[in-house]
């Protein structure tokens, strides 16, 4: 990555020094959203307040404008209307800001010649030296830094390895919310929105060489340089797993991002084919989003299309078997010897062994000690899979009738879950634990959530994530070019 380009892209994820314009105690203004996220993750730089009529915000000085702050900025949060937006770009030029990130929407995604206005504010920058991240956007963090300047809820954030580019952000926000109780964040976040200058492929290409960044999603409505995108993505993707939603796809999609960013979507065939080429994993949905870069980090290598099931429930067994298979992978019978190693584990007759093992008609062996964990031993030591799922504790406790008894059995679910997710370092192959239990609703999910034991709560996730990872791990840069 050129030298003068990283250190553009950092002054917008690493700043020492931030100035917000617009600055405001006003409950739900943009200029109260971005001081409150600062001061929330305790931003160790320098923070300039601007308002022209008050004399604090946030307990700090204010300033009536960018001139008057003492000190250097490297960024500066234009909280302030569109109509504005020019002068105050002009004031950055004057007071030598290196990045500026224009909030405001009301340019090429909504009226007339919005697009020449961007346009003209890129044309400013460049004159004097700045980059502008916007306009149309809500602001981009750093958690590893302990910087956000986001409108993403601030106690909700979770810092990981994931790091996202984003056309958009509230979905983004919305996930981040969904996943922060099975502590699956994003530690870096930048919205790259109506891309009038910098965009999604100058933060790809840095988080590309990023040493903090394991994986990196994309939101994309459009993509504006195709050509630097296929050589930025090209490279990075060999690296580090690229995980996209590509929006658009669809008439009313692809009218829907025109209104939302001005992005003309394009074909969606070819974008397709151009990820495919890329090896850039697609993502399903928006809700796979996260759980994917949180999976792909997490997960070793899924090596073959062969998976095992231990449940709980006999008919989860079943509809996660359609599932899998649904996406090209296997839920095979399981050898005699398996079957065998199983039963002396203590599943009766009753009980199935052959692949999905359905426990939940023996139930009592799940409070033998070790039994569950023996089994999944016995499973992932066979040679005979690739990945084991785990299903359906974290709900036996709301049989027990009175406190002492309830506390027993979460404990025992809670070890169950841990150690078989411990199993996963020891054999070197995925093991996923499921139960369809949130941890709101009950103890051992929530308990073992907090240890940082992955649970996983939908059927179609984990088969989006093995499937998916399996398309990733089993293909090569010269198979699929």
């Amino acid at each position: 990555m050129d030298e003068t380009l990283k250190v553009q892209i950092e002054a917008f994820l690493k700043p020492s020094s931030v100035a917000v314009v617009g600055a405001s105690d006003r409950i739900g203004s943009w200029g109260s959203i971005l001081m409150n996220g600062l001061k929330y993750w305790d931003f160790p730089g320098a923070l300039y307040p601007v308002n022209q009529k008050a004399e604090t915000v946030g307990g700090l000085r204010a300033y009536p404008d960018l001139e008057a702050i003492p000190g250097a900025v490297d960024l500066a949060l234009l909280a302030v209307p569109a109509e504005v937006i020019r002068e105050t770009v002009l004031a950055c030029a004057r007071k030598k800001i290196r990045a500026v990130a224009v909030i405001a929407a009301g340019f090429g995604e909504a009226v007339e010649g919005g697009r020449e206005q961007e346009l003209e504010l890129a044309a400013i920058a460049r004159a004097n030296g700045m980059r502008i991240l916007g306009p149309n956007v809500s602001g981009a963090f750093n958690l590893h830094a302990r910087f956000n300047a986001s409108a993403a809820p601030p106690n909700r954030l979770h810092p990981t390895a994931v790091s996202a580019v984003c056309q958009g952000s509230y979905a983004i926000y919305d996930l981040v919310i969904s996943g922060y109780w099975r502590k699956m964040g994003i530690g870096q976040f930048v919205q790259t929105g109506n891309e009038c200058d910098l965009d999604v492929n100058d933060f790809l290409e840095y988080f590309g060489e990023d040493p903090r960044t394991g994986a990196v999603v994309m939101y994309l409505e459009t993509l504006r340089n195709v050509k630097r995108f296929r050589e930025v993505a090209g490279r990075v993707a060999r690296q580090k797993p690229v995980i996209v939603q590509k929006v658009g796809r669809t008439p009313g999609g692809a009218r829907a991002a025109r209104s939302h960013t001005g992005a003309l979507a394009g074909d969606h065939s070819f974008y397709e084919g151009l990820f495919r080429q890329l090896r850039i994993v697609q993502s399903p949905s928006m809700e796979r989003l996260i759980p994917l870069g949180n999976a792909f980090l997490k997960l070793p290598a899924v090596k073959g299309d062969r998976v095992a099931i231990i449940t709980m429930g006999g008919s989860w067994g079943v509809a996660l078997t359609d599932l899998l298979e649904e996406r090209g992978l296997r839920v095979p019978e399981l050898g005699t010897s398996v079957q065998g190693a199983l039963r002396e584990l203590g599943l009766p007759a009753r009980a199935s062994t052959r692949n999905p093992i359905d426990i939940g008609a023996a139930a009592s062996v799940a409070f033998s000690p070790g039994a569950v964990e023996g089994m999944a031993r016995a499973v992932l030591s066979s040679g005979e899979v690739d990945a084991l799922v785990l299903h359906g504790f974290g709900r036996l406790a709301f049989i027990a009738q009175d406190p002492e008894s309830t506390q027993i059995i979460v404990e025992m679910e809670k070890e169950v879950m841990r150690s078989c997710a411990r199993l996963q370092e020891k054999y070197g192959l995925p093991v996923l634990i499921a139960s369809a239990v949130l941890p709101s609703h009950g103890p051992a999910v929530r308990e073992v959530l907090e240890e940082g034991v992955t649970v996983y709560h939908q059927l179609e996730e984990i088969a989006d994530i093995l499937a998916l990872k399996r398309g990733y791990d089993g293909s090569t840069m010269e198979s699929i070019l």
